[in-house]
């Protein structure tokens, strides 16, 4: 397990400093953060939180809890594609209401990625409402898995990364604002 674990944070580190990800945004973790090591001549890359992990995003009075709600599986399609439904739960703590778009990536231990900016929920990831401050939403996102093989390898582990855009005057821009990832535990996916 620790040898899969150990693989998944390499290939992260790998896809990450090939220029896969955005910058990173200021963040506050809470929970155990897994260690990700940097590579000579590298700033520290985003940590990759646990699923019970949660980080805040923003600053000043336009704050967001961020945390992995939940990882559920679809029943299989009659075409044998398999749906993998994520649900990220955004809670205002700052002082003015806030709307977002995020898209979902998985990347399994072999540094295959499913899903992403433009492709997870067809397309056009998850949209949240309104989140007034106080309030918060767990908005729905889904990646299809085209490949038996491909799931059963995400079933071994893999990291989730999700881009954060905020939607303003319902218009959305397609570059992240913010990025977190969590670590998906071998067996939640099946």
């Amino acid at each position: 397990m620790m040898k899969n674990i150990a693989i998944l944070v390499i290939t992260v580190c790998v896809l990450l400093v090939a220029g896969c990800t955005t910058t990173p945004a200021t963040t506050s973790p809470s929970g155990q953060v897994s260690s990700v090591p940097t590579f000579p001549g590298k700033t520290s890359l985003d940590p990759v939180l646990p699923m019970n992990g949660m980080v805040t995003l923003g600053s000043g009075n336009n704050t967001m809890e961020i945390s992995l709600h939940s990882v559920e599986v679809d029943p299989p399609a009659d075409s044998g594609i398999k749906t993998i439904t994520i649900y990220v739960l955004a809670r205002n703590t700052g002082t003015t209401p806030r709307q977002f778009v995020w898209f979902s990536k998985l990347t399994n231990v072999n540094g295959n990625s499913f899903g992403g900016i433009g492709i997870s929920h067809k397309g056009t990831g998850a949209r949240s409402g309104q989140i007034y401050p106080g309030i918060g939403e767990a908005a729905r996102d889904y990646i299809e898995i085209r490949s038996a093989d491909s799931f059963a390898t995400l079933s071994k582990g893999a990291v989730l990364d999700v881009y954060f855009m905020e939607r303003t005057n319902n218009e959305t821009r397609m570059v992240p604002d913010y990025h977190v990832a969590w670590t998906i535990n071998p067996g939640v996916i099946r």
